[in-house]
Parts: C-alpha cells; sequence; structure tokens
C-alpha cells in the first residue's frame, strides 16, 4: 500500500519561484497546502539551505523538507503525472524547463524592485528577452502538438508559463509572439490551470508597492513585516492566531 503523504509549499508573499510547483500540483490535482512566510516569522535556519521555497513532505509522523524551486517542481511533476518516464523526452523538457529558469529576473522584477532600480532592471531585462523568446519559440515548432511536451504539456511548459505570465504581470500589453501567444493561451485553456490561476491572489502595485491581494481583499507584502506565518487555501489568506 503506498504511503499517504502530506504535501506542503512554503514561500514567500512573492508570486515567484513557488508558482511552477503550484500549477503543477493544480493541473494534477494534487492535495497539498500552502504557507506564507516572511518577516519575523522567517527563520534561516528552519530550511535546509536557508532560504524558500520548501517542500515539506510528511509521512509516517515525519517530515522531510526539500529545497530548491526546480527540485521540488520536478518532484510535483512525477506525482501529476507531467514529467516524462522517456529519459530523451525528460532531458529535452529539463533543457525547456531550464531555460526557462534563466528568465528568473522576472520574478524580483515584479515582485521585489521598485522607483528608479525597478526602471533600470526592467530595460535591461526587456532587452534581453527577445533572444530568449526566439530560442523558446524554436523549441517549440520542434515537435506537433500545442505544447513543448507535445500534445500534452511536461514540466517545462509550466516553468516556461509561470515566466511569461509574470512578463505580462510587468507589462500587459507585451507581444511574445504569434507562437508562443497561442500557447500561453492553450496552457490557460487547461481546466485546472485555469481555475487555479482565476482563484489565486493578485499582483498589485508592481514597480510601486509590490504585494498580493486575495479574493476578500487582504493585501500581503513583505514590506509589511508579519510576526507569523499564514495560510493559503483557495486563494484566501489565513492569518495564524
Amino acid at each position: 500500500m503506498a504511503r499517504a503523504l502530506k504535501h506542503t509549499v512554503e514561500y514567500l508573499p512573492f508570486q515567484a519561484m513557488a508558482e511552477t510547483t503550484r500549477m503543477i500540483f493544480a493541473h494534477g490535482r494534487v492535495p497539498h497546502e500552502n504557507l506564507v512566510v516572511w518577516g519575523r516569522a522567517f527563520r534561516r535556519e528552519a530550511y535546509p539551505f536557508g532560504k524558500v521555497p520548501c517542500l515539506h513532505v510528511a509521512a509516517d509522523g515525519a517530515t522531510t523538507t526539500v529545497a530548491q524551486s526546480g527540485a521540488i517542481a520536478r518532484y510535483a511533476a512525477k506525482l501529476a503525472g507531467v514529467y516524462p518516464s522517456d529519459a530523451l523526452a525528460c532531458a529535452r523538457g529539463d533543457a525547456v524547463f531550464e531555460l526557462a529558469q534563466e528568465l528568473c529576473t522576472i520574478n524580483p522584477l515584479v515582485n521585489c524592485y521598485v522607483g528608479g532600480e525597478h526602471e533600470r532592471i526592467k530595460r535591461w531585462y526587456l532587452e534581453r528577452l527577445p533572444e530568449a523568446l526566439g530560442q523558446l519559440a524554436r523549441q517549440l515548432a520542434l515537435d506537433d502538438g500545442k505544447f513543448f511536451g507535445g500534445e500534452t504539456p511536461h514540466h517545462g511548459d509550466f516553468n516556461v508559463y509561470h515566466h511569461l505570465n509574470n512578463v505580462r504581470e510587468l507589462d500587459g500589453a507585451y507581444d511574445v509572439g504569434a507562437a508562443l501567444g497561442d500557447w500561453m493561451a492553450a496552457m490557460e485553456a487547461l481546466p485546472d490551470l485555469r481555475a487555479y490561476l482565476d482563484r489565486r491572489p493578485t499582483l498589485v502595485g508592481v514597480g510601486d508597492d509590490p504585494g498580493l491581494v486575495d479574493r476578500a481583499g487582504t493585501f500581503v507584502t513583505q514590506r509589511n513585516p508579519y510576526d507569523k506565518r499564514c495560510a493559503l487555501a483557495d486563494g484566501l489568506f489565513t492569518f495564524e492566531a
């Protein structure tokens, strides 16, 4: 009999390095919980490498904590059935996943930087983005199907989608090109991913006072320290008493 596993994703109040894992879990309907931690509630010594995101996996009275966003996302992909089993297909999927990792400056750009620093890094990032978009479009064209994974998405699709979705948070009119635009629409048509995107907190204040607002209007930002962690369930923040 398979062990019953409880999964908890722990991260900052950002739409950033935990999103790929959350999207994959949502798409695969993998039960999990989310904790948001920042301010005085954040303790570096509590995490394997002194940072988040982390994934806590509880089973048989013991908890294992897995660090690093890529490792967590790949684990999630295996549970969700979107990690290729063929070695070559897996390597190609990993290549797409890793190219998306190289786009990661978009995460602090929309979640952290403000004012002049935000504008400076935005110019730098958008000057370099077209090269990566061209590379991604060429990879997408290598096989038949709507996704990098072919007829169905693999883990690389979700990681690329997260980063390009954050580009749209930076500039809602940014044109990623026809091929990638169609691919993003295909990702957004995946029912469980669509449901997740619709109910997750909204990223607001990019470049000025970035933070997340849930459907009840609760605004959470790293700029306002908090003594305790809060849960994020069904797109709503619930603070510890």
